[in-house]
């Protein structure tokens, strides 16, 4: 029988020394190149995500380049850590948070579903709460309402109590933007808006510390967003449909439980001064919470808590539904 084209290429190899290299191609044909997986860039409230020579990515930042929303990464490795390294469509190779990826598709629907970012737009320099708006969120944590903006890569979120002596304001900011932002409680402002319009001035936290009215922690009534700030009054029924979900980064030890004569002994052991929001100058991927006391109107209906941080202010709408009747 007539040895068939592969037998005699293999015999000419064998002969000549060259079987092994034959052998390679051979396996080569046969098997698969690897394929990296893919990932498409998420901008959760930043314009753009940064790509680090370092896995860390320590500060300063080493910067190989900022990868656009909905833009598609190879994933060259996971080790399950704070980042993975990726290539981009040009080559270029570098590390990003993983918060920052999602798994890819090659599919338009999804490119367009990711290049659109849930973040609230400034005009002239602030940012208002109003429910459901892009970038805005509300939810309960730990039974007090939270409304959250987020902007440019940075997130502020707020509760206001009402202690039936002073106004108790929760104050929570989360940095992504990459760069260092200042938190100056000083600038933080509360504003009755009905039934009158005046500034509630803040009280220096070392004369809350170290009074002996134990109404500072106290909590008779929870501040609720003001009607004008929203569509749909049935609370219900948003916080069960949150259009632009947020992570919670209210400081949990700020979880004081509404006080009342018996919870005079766990008041009394709480660190006023500890619990406080106090300035920074808050690093990229860094969080920080903290409590302020403001002057209290006892007819306030309609209040507005304003927090600059960066280059904006965030202005939060807020209502206590049993006062002003």
């Amino acid at each position: 029988m007539a040895a068939s084209s592969k037998q005699l290429l293999l015999a000419f190899a064998f002969v000549f020394g060259a079987l092994p290299a034959v052998a390679a191609e051979e396996d080569a044909a046969v098997v698969a190149p690897s394929v990296h997986p893919k990932a498409v860039v998420k901008c959760p409230g930043v314009t753009g995500v940064p790509m680090t020579s370092d896995a860390e990515q320590t500060l300063p930042l080493r910067l190989v380049g900022t990868l656009s929303c909905g833009s598609s990464v190879s994933i060259l490795s996971d080790s399950e850590g704070y980042t993975a390294q990726v290539r981009t469509g040009d080559g270029k190779e570098g590390y990003v948070a993983l918060m920052y990826l999602a798994p890819g598709s090659d599919s338009p629907a999804s490119s367009a579903a990711a290049a659109l970012p849930s973040a609230a737009t400034p005009n002239n320099g602030v940012v208002r709460w109003q429910a459901g708006a892009p970038g805005c969120d509300e939810f309960l944590s730990h039974g007090r309402h939270v409304e959250s903006i987020t902007a440019s890569g940075i997130t502020v979120q707020v509760s206001l109590q009402d202690s039936g002596w002073k106004y108790r304001a929760n104050v929570a900011v989360s940095n992504q933007t990459g760069s260092m932002v200042d938190v100056q409680p000083g600038i933080i402002s509360l504003d009755e808006l009905q039934p009158l319009l005046r500034n509630l001035p803040a009280t220096d936290v070392n004369k809350i510390a170290h009074t002996s009215n134990h109404q500072v922690l106290w909590t008779q009534a929870d501040a609720v967003p003001s009607p004008s700030a929203i569509a749909n009054p049935n609370a219900a029924d948003r916080l069960a449909h949150r259009s632009n979900p947020a992570n919670d980064y209210m400081n949990p030890h700020m979880t004081l439980t509404s006080g009342r004569p018996a919870t005079f002994e766990r008041m009394e052991s709480v660190n006023i001064e500890a619990i406080a929001l106090k300035p920074t100058a808050l690093a990229s991927e860094k969080n920080t919470a903290g409590v302020m006391w403001f002057a209290r109107d006892e007819r306030a209906h309609e209040l507005s808590l304003r927090v600059p941080v960066g280059d904006m202010v965030f202005d939060f709408s807020f209502a206590f539904e049993d006062h002003g009747k």
